[in-house]
């Protein structure tokens, strides 16, 4: 268990990196800030273990300890949403405590079959029991960051 994000970070170096963009297959999420953060890939590297669920990607926001949830999917978004859940779980028993107000969780599909209703109750979910909240985009991805107080 890490005490920090630096600290995680430089025990897995082989897996960071200071890229604020994520792509495979056609999607793409893109941190847009002048802020540092640190990637790091989870899936086939952080955490190895094909025999458990867990998202493709994480980033570090340095200035506040933010950590942004990344998974990269075809147009499984209900599995998508479940292997961000289980990486969060993974992180809070083996990794690093992330408080559930700095965690975020953003999926990146090729499509979404599902309804309004069915996202926003995904969405409502995810808010309520494990981060601050949940964005579904098709393709790709941009996020601002929402400015730090003063």
């Amino acid at each position: 268990m890490h005490i920090n994000f630096d600290e995680l970070i430089a025990a897995l170096q082989d897996c960071c990196s200071r890229s604020k963009i994520a792509s495979e297959n056609g999607m793409k999420f893109e941190i847009d800030s002048r802020e540092v953060f640190t990637r790091i890939k989870i899936d086939n590297c952080l955490i190895a273990s094909q025999q458990v669920q867990k998202c493709d990607f994480g980033f570090v926001r340095h200035s506040n300890d933010e950590f942004y949830f990344v998974e990269l999917k075809g147009k499984n978004i209900e599995t998508a949403v479940d292997q961000i859940i289980s990486t969060i779980k993974i992180f809070d028993s083996d990794l690093i405590k992330i408080p559930q107000g700095k965690r975020f969780g953003f999926i990146v599909s090729s499509r979404n079959p599902l309804s309004d209703q069915k996202i926003r109750n995904l969405k409502q979910d995810f808010a309520k029991k494990y981060g601050h909240f949940l964005v579904i985009k098709n393709k790709y991805c941009p996020y601002v960051p929402k400015k730090l107080s003063q």
